[in-house]
């Protein structure tokens, strides 16, 4: 569901998938699958005791390679690209000062790398999807792939496979599983699951309406994101669908207002599900307040997370810091550490301060002021504020930014709308498939 859905008839049509398109979407899935492999450990990192990530390792390697390989093939930096380098540059100069400033230096370095391997990650993708068009539809199914791969491995952890929960440990730690019967996939939590899966069907249905890819490639996306989100049980990720729906319902008339009544009641379903199937977990936080059973303590967290900015305003306490000290801030409320301030902004105010937060605006206005500027068609504008909708919607009860695998979808979904054709929907789109269909 997206604001710029299109008639059938003036869908643009698909090219035909070539060798060399299965072939790169699959060598995607292969590489992003092997990102996912965190809990590999191959050797020992700078701290006694601590894992070297082969997930986390192939992460940078390629990254770093990528960023050698497109700054050698450009001769330096593509003009289209100097706004987000002058961005993502900022942002890793905020992440630089907000460690150094740090009281927890060696929690605050342990993630700021974090923020800048996805940071790079960011710019690799950027270029990659810029210079290589016709990769766009190859990215989609890789991570429609991805996604089903996730749930066969959720499935298996669920129904006790024993040899799928062997395979599952690569990905998420044992103790992960404590989140059982909602499945985790590839992931360390069923929200970050349902997140992921979200973004996968958004980036599908703009797919499909360039003509990237085909309408079974989408069932396929929605398909799996509705079962994702039905056994991860995650109520927080229905929130951007919710808004898309009621957009649209509001937007468009006849028959694609009721469709998008029929989802919105289907969503609103699942909602309630989710509730029921969780009510012994809500109401177990109900004996404070009803704001309490609902967000599941939220609310304590958002406090301490708004502390921790104003006594540290303008750097914050470090990348990853707040996490680690969320009992501190909310009077020992919490009892185990690791518990981010689930929304977006006040996880990058708590972490990096004022300065981080105007970093990470400027990043995302020079990603999406290119399509939310453009006169000659209202296309990218759409797909910009759908996008929007759908961070803003996601990063409203949780933040998922420090998680390797979400970070990587939005970077590819922040390509495809900064890369996106300008001129009518389908038209570059065809040409790109032509040129590539000729190199075939």
């Amino acid at each position: 569901m997206a604001f710029s859905s299109m008639a059938p008839d003036t869908r643009p049509k698909v090219a035909s998938v070539t060798v060399r398109q299965t072939a790169a979407t699959i060598g995607l899935a292969l590489l992003y699958l092997l990102f996912c492999l965190q809990h590999v450990v191959i050797g020992r990192a700078f701290e006694e005791g601590q894992g070297l990530s082969l997930g986390s390792t192939a992460l940078r390697l390629v990254a770093l390679g990528s960023t050698v390989f497109f700054l050698v093939r450009e001769r330096g930096i593509a003009s289209r690209l100097r706004a987000p380098f002058v961005a993502i540059v900022a942002c890793l100069c905020v992440l630089v000062i907000s460690t150094a400033l740090s009281d927890h230096r060696a929690i605050a370095a342990k993630f700021a790398v974090r923020y800048a391997t996805q940071l790079l990650m960011l710019w690799c993708i950027l270029n990659l999807l810029l210079l290589y068009p016709h990769l766009r539809g190859a990215a989609g199914r890789a991570l429609i792939i991805a996604l089903w791969i996730g749930l066969a491995v959720g499935l298996g952890d669920r129904y006790g496979i024993d040899w799928i929960a062997r395979l599952g440990v690569l990905f998420h730690g044992s103790d992960a599983l404590r989140y059982m019967p909602r499945i985790i996939g590839l992931y360390e939590h069923p929200a970050t699951f349902g997140a992921i899966a979200v973004v996968v069907a958004v980036i599908a249905t703009q797919l499909r309406a360039e003509g990237a890819i085909g309408t079974p490639d989408l069932t396929a996306a929605i398909a799996g994101a509705a079962a994702t989100l039905l056994l991860t049980e995650a109520r927080n990720p229905v929130v951007p669908l919710l808004m898309l729906s009621v957009v649209f319902a509001i937007t468009r008339r006849g028959r694609q207002r009721w469709l998008a009544l029929s989802v919105l009641a289907l969503l609103a379903g699942l909602v309630a599900a989710v509730i029921w199937l969780r009510y012994e977990e809500l109401t177990s936080a109900s004996r404070e307040s009803f704001a309490t059973m609902f967000s599941l303590g939220r609310t304590y967290i958002w406090q301490g997370a708004l502390d921790a900015w104003t006594g540290r305003p303008w750097w914050g306490l470090g990348p990853g810091v707040f996490q680690f000290l969320t009992p501190d801030f909310t009077g020992g409320r919490f009892l185990r550490g690791e518990l981010h301030a689930h929304n977006l902004v006040l996880g990058i105010l708590s972490e990096t301060g004022l300065m981080g937060l105007l970093a990470m605006t400027g990043l995302l206005m020079t990603l999406g002021l290119p399509a939310l500027s453009d006169t000659r068609d209202n296309t990218g504008r759409r797909w910009a504020l759908t996008w929007l909708v759908v961070i803003l919607g996601l990063e409203l009860f949780d933040f998922y930014l420090p998680f390797h695998g979400f970070a990587l979808h939005i970077s590819v979904a922040a390509a495809l709308v900064f890369s996106a054709p300008a001129t009518e929907p389908g038209a570059e789109r065809s040409a790109a498939e032509t040129t590539w269909e000729a190199q075939s």
